[in-house]
């Protein structure tokens, strides 16, 4: 009682008008609702902006709406809450009560609903949460229709933002069967999303075996269809808690090695089922079972733990066939793990056993890597030379050719490695593979001061979508002196692939047109007209609540299946929640939905303060995280630029948790500085992201083995994912310039 009559005082003078005006000087509602007309209107100026204007505009459109939604952020916190409302205002102070309710000022928000507003039935999951914040848990599930204890009357016509939050209440004061009840009248009706069903299951399953009913929890499991990673991983637990490791085992594995899955579901399932994969349950999977196992684990990083599985496994082999497959694998492994002197000693030891000549081919080439990480370069050449003649035409052959040809370059004068990837080219039959052989004997050729054999390699006929082979025509021409052919080769490379890193470069050495929609001429890269309806007021009220992943489904659902106005409006609200990329239209056509300004305010504040391109600064965040601020790599890489916790503490000069490393604006402005660091240095921005890739260090030994920072530098990188690392950014950063109409630095 003390605690309501507290309350009810609050809510009085907050929205009591102030006895005069010499005594207050607090802005009132007029004020509120002019601020927050001003940041929607500059809200859609920016929406404007962003699927029709120019790099320009949409930066100022940005400024604008950060310094309209500060205003209306102060005036939220200071503003004296009207006591009535006329019937024309209602919508806005609704949103005013939503946006006081997400930013956590909840006696404000529970004032207004319960005030002036009256309860809004759309807004009752909002008000709740709110009393029961500011109030009590009764007064929440009051509101709700749930009394204490018990199942609420009439609570099947309850939303699931409602029944959600009847369900975080009853928890938070200890009401099981409230909760239960809240969790039941989701889960059984078949019409509710399955994502709010799922939810339910799971959660009810969590509460049932927290109070010792585990055998119950399971069964609700049990009997679910289409289960969800987190729903399977739970029922393996409880499975495993009866003591029947077997099944809980079985569920594992049959995650694990999904390949359609991605690795961050594959992944702990693997990791779990390997503390029970010991003894007699591992002995009672069979062969293929347990080898389908052992591979899934290996493929998402976790070769150390599948060796220890596959030493500590007892059980023999069925046959000879199936102990050399074991043999073969544990080899692998070995190098996986990063222990090559054991994998070169397992790979011979495969070698020396009798075999049939075409099973050879793979632990040859298996020797060959452990000799090269171990910088044998002689016996790795050798292993490689083996591996080619054991493999009369298969992709053994190719991947052990090209290998040995990489190795010389890194290892070896121009001239001997150019006449070994012509060695190698004849034993290379597979596009692109074949194209990157020929490029990289021309370039070997360049450095051999070798021209005219260079533009032998390159000439005769070329694939007609790869950009590379004309390209280095047009670079070998250009050195000979030849512009037009040049010229000629360059536009070749442009409309053979624009949008590749070769294409770009063809077309700013040749200085040819900017188009964006070069190469896919049906493309749009600005909406003319761009209808948008508001999206349903539910995600939002979801989001408000908690109900986080419901409300994103909800989103992605009407921006992919809704007709254009009300998609387009689904598609607005989920960028502003750091989803992007997510709509009914062809990615390869809506080049603006292709390439977004992710997470602008961040972008442009950060590219102010360290003289970056915002273009570029996006280009690396597509590389690094697809633009999602809460990404997390299995290294530990947090947020939009994925920043390791200790890199990140350095760069802000203190120690950083994990949540403020994934708050987008500093994520940014971090990244943004190390960014800046490495041009400081480099100077081009390839290195730079290079370095951002491939590590610092690593690109200072590169340039200085080949101090000219050029195309072929790039070419010559040794690590693969970084050297397309660099060429996808550079090309990235590039369309998103011609996109967005912004001319590149000179």
């Amino acid at each position: 009682m003390v605690r309501g009559a507290v309350v009810a005082l609050l809510a009085w003078l907050l929205l009591a008008p102030p006895a005069s005006a010499a005594t207050t000087t607090r802005p009132g509602g007029r004020e509120l609702l002019a601020a927050l007309a001003s940041r929607d209107s500059a809200r859609t100026q920016w929406v404007h902006a962003r699927w029709r204007g120019s790099l320009a505009s949409l930066r100022a459109a940005q400024q604008r709406l950060d310094r309209a939604s500060d205003r209306y952020g102060t005036l939220l916190d200071q503003s004296v809450l009207p006591s009535a409302i006329a019937a024309r205002d209602r919508n806005a102070w609704s949103k005013i009560a939503m946006d006081l309710a997400e930013r956590g000022s909840w006696t404000r928000a529970l004032a207004l609903l319960r005030g002036p507003l009256g309860s809004p039935a759309t807004l009752l999951p909002v008000e709740a949460l709110a009393a029961g914040r500011v109030e009590s848990p009764g007064a929440a599930l009051g509101i709700l229709g749930f009394g204490p204890g018990q199942a609420p009357h009439g609570a099947r016509d309850l939303d699931e933002a409602a029944l959600y939050v009847a369900s975080a209440i009853s928890d938070s004061a200890g009401l099981a069967r409230s909760s239960r009840a809240a969790r039941w009248l989701l889960l059984v009706d078949s019409r509710r999303p399955a994502t709010a069903r799922s939810w339910a299951r799971a959660s009810l399953a969590r509460s049932l075996a927290g109070k010792g009913e585990r055998r119950l929890a399971r069964a609700i499991l049990a009997r679910a269809t289409g289960r969800t990673t987190a729903e399977t991983l739970l029922l393996s637990d409880l499975t495993a808690a009866t003591g029947d490791t077997l099944p809980a085992v079985r569920l594992l594995v049959a995650i694990a090695t999904r390949g359609d899955l991605p690795t961050s579901d594959r992944y702990p399932a693997a990791k779990k089922a390997s503390a029970w994969l010991q003894g007699s349950a591992a002995d009672s999977l069979n062969d293929k079972e347990w080898m389908g196992y052992l591979h899934a684990f290996s493929d998402v990083g976790e070769a150390s733990l599948a060796l220890h599985l596959l030493d500590t496994h007892k059980k023999p082999a069925p046959d000879a066939a199936t102990q050399s497959e074991r043999d073969d694998f544990r080899a692998s492994l070995f190098y996986k793990a990063r222990r090559y002197d054991a994998a070169a000693t397992a790979y011979r030891a495969q070698l020396r056993k009798p075999r049939p000549v075409a099973t050879r081919a793979d632990p040859a080439l298996g020797l060959a890597r452990a000799y090269r990480s171990q910088h044998l370069f002689a016996a790795a050449d050798s292993a490689f030379v083996l591996a080619t003649s054991l493999d009369s035409a298969g992709t053994v052959r190719e991947a052990a050719a090209w290998e040995r040809a990489r190795e010389w370059e890194d290892q070896k004068p121009p001239r001997e490695s150019a006449l070994v990837l012509r060695w190698a080219r004849a034993r290379i039959k597979t596009e692109p593979n074949a194209t990157t052989a020929r490029v990289h004997e021309a370039i070997q050729w360049i450095r051999a001061d070798s021209l005219a054999a260079a533009d032998s390699v390159l000439m005769g006929p070329a694939p007609e979508s790869d950009a590379r082979v004309y390209f280095w025509r047009g670079w070998v021409a250009s050195a000979r002196g030849d512009s037009t052919r040049a010229r000629e080769a360059y536009r070749r490379a442009w409309e053979a692939d624009p949008w590749s890193y070769e294409g770009v470069r063809a077309r700013e050495i040749s200085g040819l047109p900017i188009d964006p929609t070069q190469g896919v001429p049906l493309a749009k890269a600005r909406h003319g007209v761009r209808p948008v309806v508001e999206p349903p007021l539910v995600p939002r009220v979801l989001d408000a609540v908690g109900f986080h992943d419901l409300a994103l489904d909800l989103l992605r659902s009407c921006a992919t299946g809704e007709g254009e106005p009300r998609a387009n409006g689904c598609i607005d609200a989920l960028e502003t929640r750091g989803i992007y990329r997510v709509g009914r239209s062809d990615l390869n056509l809506d080049l603006r939905l292709r390439f977004p300004p992710a997470s602008a305010g961040p972008v442009f504040r950060a590219a102010e303060e360290e003289t970056l391109s915002a273009p570029f600064l996006w280009s690396i965040m597509r590389q690094e995280s697809g633009y999602l601020p809460t990404a997390r790599s299995r290294a530990g890489a947090l947020g939009l630029l994925q920043l390791m916790t200790p890199t990140a503490s350095r760069l802000a000069r203190r120690p950083l948790t994990e949540s403020e490393v994934l708050d987008p604006d500093l994520n940014v402005r971090l990244g943004a500085m190390y960014l800046r660091q490495l041009v400081r240095e480099f100077g081009d921005l390839r290195p730079v992201a290079a370095s951002y890739n491939g590590g610092e260090d690593n690109v200072r030994r590169w340039i200085a083995a080949r101090p000219r920072l050029d195309d072929l530098w790039v070419e010559l990188i040794p690590y693969w994912e970084t050297r397309g690392y660099v060429k996808q950014t550079y090309a990235a950063m590039r369309r998103y310039e011609a996109v967005y109409d912004a001319s590149p630095p000179r």
